[in-house]
């Protein structure tokens, strides 16, 4: 049994590092207090051994210990002066002998917000200079006799926290562009899939556009040249224009409402044309005047969506060149679903009225189909045959769920008849 809150919290996702849920006026109240602390703890000489106590300072060291520890409170603001300022102090200390561990954590602080904030040039010019000005507190405590020169510690805190700055800025740096390299890789990949939509829905617009302009433009002219000797004739073919029109209508309507990206109207939910709308297809270019043979084998029912509405366009396109390229001639359709894919052969004698086959300069159906038959991993041949016609032939290979589907169906069939 999931734990109760559990759905809410994976929904939200993982949490942010606690770094970068701290706003920036919470990170300068935190560089603020500790500032303070620090001055504190450096300029009175608190100890809390053996009780609390604390000592009044030179006015000198006062000053200097300010210097050193208070600019901190501002170094997300300012990082380059309130180096200058804290290295001063810290080198000037160190000449006179007073430099303490303490307020290495200052030069520590301001030394890592330069590394981190400025950029490579700047931040190796500021590790340059403190390291000089360090240097020569060093040698002027060493000439004099103020102090031991194990005060050495400034240069190697500065150093090692110069470093680390700057292995967090390349690092930001280096998070930031796979963040926009993955950004652009989304970009790059939604303007792909938009640009493979258009070219479906493009396609889905010319086949139906296609065939239903050729069969209404053979209509038309049909009536245009019976319509003054047999008008009961003409009225059918006229009645023919209408029904295709309205079928087209219908189906530009479906396609166009997968266009649309407001709430204003529902796109229609008509399902998509498939193999069991062959024979309304097989109808519509028969009233065309074109003799259409239809034969469906197989299992057809259980082919996929997509692979139902493939065969569909390849069979609608290859009758549309039917109906533009040869009208009068006989048209046979033979679809058949195996166990490996579907083979779809649509072929026609010569007609009387055009070539048996697409103009050389018109092969945009032929493109179409092609790219239908290749997008399922298939194949397409189209050309003329032997003793006139032309024939178109594919091979649509199926997915191994639909296999495994059709091998029951032929087990369960078999069963039954025995």
């Amino acid at each position: 049994m999931p734990v109760k809150g559990t759905a809410a919290h994976t929904s939200a996702g993982p949490r942010p590092p606690l770094a970068d849920r701290v706003t920036p006026a919470q990170w300068l109240a935190l560089d603020a207090v500790a500032a303070v602390l620090v001055a504190l703890w450096v300029v009175f000489d608190l100890r809390l051994r053996h009780g609390f106590r604390f000592e009044l300072p030179q006015a000198w060291f006062g000053v200097l210990g300010a210097a050193v520890t208070l600019p901190v409170a501002v170094r997300r603001l300012w990082p380059i002066p309130v180096l200058a300022v804290v290295t001063t102090a810290v080198a000037t200390l160190t000449a006179l002998g007073r430099a303490e561990l303490d307020m290495d954590i200052m030069l520590a602080m301001a030394i890592y917000t330069v590394a981190v904030s400025c950029r490579r040039p700047v931040a190796v010019a500021a590790l340059v200079g403190t390291e000089t000005v360090l240097i020569g507190g060093l040698i002027a405590a060493s000439a004099t006799a103020h102090g031991p020169v194990d005060t050495a510690h400034s240069l190697l805190t500065a150093g090692a926290l110069w470093f680390v700055g700057d292995s967090v800025r390349e690092r930001r740096r280096y998070l930031a562009a796979c963040r926009e390299q993955e950004a652009q890789r989304q970009t790059d990949h939604g303007r792909l899939a938009v640009r493979e939509e258009r070219v479906r829905i493009a396609r889905e617009l010319h086949d139906v556009v296609a065939h239903t302009l050729s069969v209404v433009t053979f209509q038309a002219g049909v009536g245009r040249r019976i319509g003054a000797t047999r008008p009961a004739e003409a009225l059918l073919a006229l009645r023919a224009v209408e029904v295709t029109g309205r079928s087209a209508l219908e189906e530009l309507r479906r396609i166009l409402g997968l266009l649309r990206d407001d709430d204003g109207e529902a796109p229609s939910l008509v399902p998509a044309p498939g193999v069991g709308d062959l024979e309304d297809l097989a109808g519509t270019v028969r009233a065309a005047g074109i003799p259409v043979s239809l034969a469906v084998t197989g299992e057809v029912a259980a082919l996929p969506p997509a692979a139902s509405l493939t065969v569909y366009r390849i069979v609608q396109e290859a009758l549309t060149n039917v109906v533009k390229h040869a009208p009068g001639a006989q048209a046979t359709v033979r679809v058949q679903a195996g166990r490996d894919g579907v083979l779809i052969t649509v072929d026609n004698g010569r007609g009387t009225g055009g070539p048996a086959g697409p103009p050389g300069g018109a092969r945009h159906g032929l493109v179409g189909m092609n790219e239908r038959a290749a997008a399922f991993g298939g194949s397409l041949d189209a050309g003329p045959v032997a003793g006139g016609g032309f024939q178109v032939t594919a091979f649509l290979p199926l997915p191994d769920q639909t296999r495994a589907d059709q091998t029951r169906a032929d087990q369960a069939q078999a069963g039954r008849v025995a």
